[in-house]
């Protein structure tokens, strides 16, 4: 005799059989072990998976047919599109779907053409400022200068992120703004001022304003300002 899943009551059933069943509420529920490997219950969870998966695929598929509906044109025609699929295309119908399609494309790449060079720009009033900060470059004359050398290299990526194309790759703003000002952009670096920077004065004979070479106008500028205003005035 087979037993029963689920009974109401335990009466009548031999101690041997009620040791078999669990009480769970105002049931009574046999104990089974491996209950996933009988063949009934994998058949059944066969079929579910089985189940889940098509329903998975028909609402993938009626997501899909939904963006495609909304990409369809206002005054879209599906007897006409009937009669292209089926090799009789109306040429003036056909012509006018191009266009249309060809005008709505159009209009979508010049928004994302804006919508980039906004990014670019705002990551040129942010990003790249911030990065010319943490390089050192402080002294807004020469952050106006810096900005204007590097600006035109600067890129956004399709997560907002400002980046620059090098040989080696795309380097991050940041990263590429400190290599710079370590390297070709050092004289723009704002050095510390303090008891161990160098004076302009009381240091040997000083070049007159035309003598100077413009790496030493930029130096002199960074290191002693009121020397450097004060050759400057003296031509």
């Amino acid at each position: 005799m087979a037993l029963k899943t689920v009974v109401d009551t335990l009466d009548g059933f031999e101690e041997a059989i009620k040791a078999l069943y669990a009480q769970m509420d105002d049931k009574f529920v046999l104990q089974v072990e491996g209950v996933n490997e009988h063949p009934e219950v994998i058949n059944l969870k066969t079929a579910y998976e089985r189940t889940k998966a098509d329903r998975d695929t028909a609402r993938q598929e009626r997501d899909a047919a939904k963006a495609l509906t909304k990409e369809l044109p206002e005054d879209f025609d599906a007897e006409k599109w009937a009669k292209l699929k089926d090799g009789k295309p109306d040429e003036a119908a056909l012509v006018k779907l191009r266009q249309t399609l060809e005008a709505e494309r159009d209009d979508w790449k010049g928004k994302f053409t804006a919508a980039q060079e906004t990014a670019r720009r705002n990551a040129l009033d942010r990003d790249l400022t911030d990065a010319l900060t943490t390089a050192g470059v402080t002294n807004a004359m020469y952050a106006k200068a810096a900005r204007g050398l590097l600006a035109d290299s600067v890129k956004v990526s399709d997560d907002g992120k400002a980046y620059v194309e090098t040989d080696m790759g795309p380097v991050n703003l940041t990263e590429h703004v400190k290599r710079w000002a370590s390297s070709e952009g050092k004289d723009f670096v704002t050095q510390p001022s303090g008891g161990g920077s160098k004076g302009g004065s009381g240091s040997g004979p000083q070049k007159k304003w035309g003598e100077l070479s413009s790496s030493e106008k930029v130096s002199l500028h960074r290191s002693n300002p009121e020397e450097y205003e004060r050759i400057k005035a003296a031509g």
